[in-house]
């Protein structure tokens, strides 16, 4: 794998990955044009070696396929990770460069026995492989350069070493066209990164907060949506409401650089108590939402907003001060409430505003007063 990956975001990274599985038609328009010259040449010049190598480019560009169609839905789901993503270029790059060494040995020996009006074929199949590597893979350049040096430059020593001038031509034509393909697969690829991680971080930074690092309602909304379309007939989806007791007198009386110092550990404490397939975001000043998935009991949204309330409610050191601050937990279920997520907000919401009226605490929707559900249903 080139060095460059290795200082690429993550989130680039995998996106450039995902870019080799959308060469299917390239793939096997290459895979026709492969066997087609293949049979023609053989047929003109009869040789067991190009016969071996038609039938082994046969089956690598066969791999070729078949790791594209097994992988392109791995690859395109929006869940793939890191370790994922370097398998499957892994296995892309293996089954390529393969193709790539066939097809190389292929051109080289057909220029060296085949006829000369064979000729034409073979650098034609030689340029198109080249124009759907610089097309379809010059984001992976380790081994998009890879393979057209591997493929072509067999084909250049054999005409070079031929007496005969056109031929000579022909593979200095070759070079030329080669390298200007590297430098322009480079370029590409310098220049689409850059593109890619700069729109990355900007829908990151339109999803997050940026006092905290949690996200925001944006990308709550979205995470929401997407829970509810993979979850379970018998899932519930829990929305918590969390909004933070004796917040304000903190800000009153040691300033706003120490109300912001005690968001983010509210934040950092909010995190460690979720489970993985939780979710934390920031909605307002000390206003917080907690998305709880995958909930078989309506006792488990209530257990975790008694842990958080609980580690919401230890001690901070903040420059030097001792804080005590608390939180009040309003939640609704969508057992309860339905999976919209506006309705869900509306009802934890309701309950948050109904608990701070007495004092603060936990609440559950499904604990407010009838009128209380008479209203949001109008």
């Amino acid at each position: 794998m080139d060095r460059q990956s290795a200082s690429l975001p993550e989130g680039t990274y995998i996106e450039l990955v995902r870019s080799l599985f959308a060469t299917l038609l390239p793939t096997t328009i290459m895979a026709i044009s492969f066997l087609a010259v293949g049979i023609f040449v053989n047929s003109e010049t009869p040789d067991h070696l190009l016969i071996f190598l038609t039938a082994l480019g046969t089956v690598a560009v066969g791999a070729r396929l078949t790791i594209l169609l097994m992988h392109r839905r791995c690859a395109n789901d929006e869940a793939l990770d890191l370790a994922s993503a370097r398998i499957l270029e892994r296995r892309f790059a293996a089954a390529y460069l393969s193709f790539a060494v066939v097809l190389g040995a292929f051109g080289a020996r057909a220029f060296l026995i085949a006829a000369p009006e064979t000729h034409a074929l073979i650098v034609g199949l030689l340029f198109g492989y080249g124009a759907g590597v610089a097309a379809g893979l010059s984001l992976r350049p380790w081994i998009s350069v890879s393979s057209i040096l591997i493929a072509i430059t067999p084909t250049i020593i054999m005409a070079a070493t031929t007496d005969n001038s056109a031929y000579w031509a022909t593979g200095i034509l070759l070079a030329v066209f080669l390298s200007g393909g590297v430098e322009s697969m480079f370029s590409r690829y310098r220049l689409e990164t850059r593109k890619i991680t700069m729109r990355r971080l900007f829908s990151t930074l339109a999803r997050r907060d940026e006092l905290t690092g949690l996200s925001n309602r944006l990308s709550l909304r979205e995470r929401f949506e997407e829970s509810t379309a993979h979850a379970a007939g018998d899932e519930i989806i829990a929305v918590h409401c969390l909004d933070l007791d004796r917040f304000k007198p903190v800000n009153d009386r040691y300033g706003h650089p120490v109300g912001d110092a005690l968001l983010k550990s509210v934040s950092s404490r909010l995190i460690g108590s979720l489970r993985g397939g939780d979710f934390a975001a920031r909605v307002g000043g000390d206003e917080f939402v907690i998305l709880q998935k995958g909930i078989r009991q309506s006792g488990e949204a209530d257990m975790l907003a008694r842990r958080i309330a609980r580690t919401v409610a230890q001690p901070y050191s903040i420059d030097g001060h001792d804080i005590v601050i608390g939180t009040s937990v309003g939640y609704a279920l969508s057992s309860e409430c339905g999976n919209s997520f506006d309705r869900l907000m509306r009802c934890a919401d309701a309950a948050l505003c109904g608990v701070k009226r007495v004092g603060g605490g936990i609440a559950s929707y499904s604990d407010m007063p009838r009128e209380t559900e008479d209203r949001l249903s109008a």
